[in-house]
């Protein structure tokens, strides 16, 4: 409970931060899920995911927050903390580049933390009413830290899309895939899909459902599993 206290908290402050930047046209979307059961079984899961953007003239400024906490039979199973923070650069209507920074924890994973920093140019391939597809490609550098302590830093390359389909008025399908690999042995590379349907219930609420998988090829040890997968059904705030 206190750790799915503080996954609470930290959305709570995150949500809370950028809306009081309203006045500085941050656009912002917040999801929460939290299923609770009981009886033959208990378990215990609350996730959640806070994204911030702002735009002022040639400068896109966006940030994430994701806490995904998990408790089965009393024993935690799933306990996962993900940090972004990006600043793109308009070079034209569709192509920019961008810096961007990112901080993943997830002890279930076999390794303690990893940080990456990259640099790299996008292109919005689609820009329509109905349909937004942007593609980026990005260089950078990763410190990884095991579980037993020892680490790795490596160089990278990563492959970005991110799609958004308006199916109707109150109906959105979004798609956000991402591909990073070590340049220096590239049998090492993680594939991250966060895939969702939401509904919109009126100008600031809707309900979504979504399905996350996370891949890594190359695991730390032999007990770990390559493939992670979470579906959630959530909340969603956007104002």
């Amino acid at each position: 409970m206190k750790k799915l206290g503080i996954i609470a908290l930290s959305t709570f402050i995150a949500t809370t931060a950028l809306a009081a930047d309203k006045k500085k046209d941050w656009k912002l979307h917040a999801e929460l899920s939290y299923v609770v059961t009981t009886g033959n079984t208990k378990t215990q899961t609350f996730a959640s995911k806070v994204e911030g953007l702002k735009e002022t003239g040639a400068n896109r400024f966006s940030a994430k927050f994701e806490g995904l906490f998990a408790r089965a039979q009393g024993t935690e199973t799933a306990n996962r903390w993900y940090l972004l923070g990006k600043w793109e650069k308009t070079f034209s209507k569709r192509m920019f580049g961008f810096l961007q920074g990112d901080y993943l924890k997830d002890r279930f994973a076999g390794f303690d933390y990893r940080t990456t920093l990259t640099a790299g140019l996008g292109y919005d391939v689609v820009k329509t009413d109905k349909h937004y597809l942007k593609g980026l490609f990005s260089l950078g550098y990763a410190t990884q830290t095991y579980e037993d302590g020892s680490s790795d830093n490596y160089p990278t390359a990563n492959l970005g899309l991110n799609y958004t389909w308006q199916i109707l008025e109150n109906l959105k399908f979004k798609e956000d895939f991402n591909y990073q690999t070590s340049l220096s042995d590239t049998s090492l590379y993680y594939i991250n899909s966060d895939t969702s349907v939401q509904v919109k219930i009126n100008t600031h609420f809707s309900l979504g459902v979504g399905l996350r998988v996370a891949y890594q090829n190359k695991p730390p040890t032999d007990d770990i599993k390559k493939t992670d997968t979470t579906f959630l059904t959530s909340l969603i705030i956007d104002y």
